[in-house]
């Protein structure tokens, strides 16, 4: 692990490979369940609830120490941040890190802004949302971080989450469920800023926290994460019809291969992947010319053509 300090960066090895990498493009999310150590999760709630003294390494250039205490003490209590015991157990866990690395490639940009979603349970199921300034697009110039500092099981409402809600704006009903991310102490969920979610029903009693955060991209994409080398662009499953044509866009733009990203559409590729009932290779693999998808969504067809 190489931590700058000064820049606020990091980078260490990448932990994902190809195929994983592609798996989150399809899914949006990965959980890593307990992976900060259960006295560093303890005293991050102990820091929310104002039961221990803060420590912070410096005092940010413009702000004073009473600006930090009312910081500490607001929904967005950004200066655990300057907590040098949380950056290195929870920002900086090896696990989380290294997926992060993954996908934002090198000298990873640390988070400036916490939110915390304190529920006071029990309580009823929140709207289904995608965040405000979301984004649908195949780039991924940050990646969002919920950390579970305490036991979060289904009686205490955890986020729940609509897989591949990523890639365009979803509707659903407020009896409608979805994945719910229960999770022990100390676990993470790492997932595309936009995707659909909300807080769950919760029938339990007590206070849930949860702690939300960004890591930021710094540098151009490039595919240095963990090469497989049997992995093939053209047979790869991208995923179903309707679906294919932006997993397979976002995963080239990770790979750095945006501009040569061209589709014909149809049966052609990237749809390839998901049926196993071909009896030859796909048509469209490799065009130089073509269309893109149309990520706004505002035309018939959803495709575009490249300028």
């Amino acid at each position: 692990m190489e931590y700058d300090k000064t820049n606020r960066t990091f980078d260490c090895e990448p932990t994902l490979n190809d195929t994983q990498v592609l798996e989150f493009c399809k899914n949006g999310f990965l959980i890593l369940e307990g992976v900060v150590q259960d006295d560093i999760n303890q005293r991050t709630c102990d820091y929310l609830d104002g039961k221990i003294p803060a420590q912070p390494s410096y005092i940010p250039e413009g702000l004073t120490h009473e600006d930090l205490e009312r910081i500490r003490n607001s929904h967005e209590p950004s200066t655990i941040f300057l907590e040098d015991w949380f950056v290195e157990h929870v920002v900086l866990n090896p696990q989380v890190a290294g997926v992060v690395r993954s996908l934002l490639g090198r000298n990873v940009g640390l988070p400036v802004l916490m939110s915390l979603h304190r529920a006071e349970c029990p309580g009823p199921a929140q709207g289904w949302h995608h965040d405000a300034d979301h984004v649908f697009g195949p780039e991924v110039r940050f990646i969002q971080a919920f950390y579970y500092p305490q036991d979060t099981p289904l009686e205490m409402g955890p986020t729940e989450i609509v897989p591949g809600s990523h890639i365009r704006p979803t509707h659903r009903e407020a009896g409608e469920k979805g994945l719910s991310t229960s999770a022990p102490a100390g676990s993470f969920v790492i997932h595309f800023f936009q995707i659909l979610h909300r807080r769950g029903e919760a029938t339990g009693e007590g206070v849930r926290h949860m702690l939300k955060y960004n890591y930021w991209r710094t540098v151009p994409p490039q595919r240095d994460w963990i090469v497989e080398p049997g992995f093939n662009f053209h047979t790869a499953d991208y995923g179903s019809h309707g679906i294919a044509r932006y997993i397979a866009h976002m995963f080239y733009w990770l790979c750095g291969k945006a501009d040569e990203f061209r589709i014909i559409g149809g049966q052609a590729w990237p749809y390839s992947g998901s049926s196993m009932n071909q009896i030859g290779k796909t048509y469209g693999f490799g065009e130089p010319e073509g269309f893109i998808p149309n990520w706004r969504h505002n035309n018939a067809d959803n495709y575009s053509t490249p300028s």
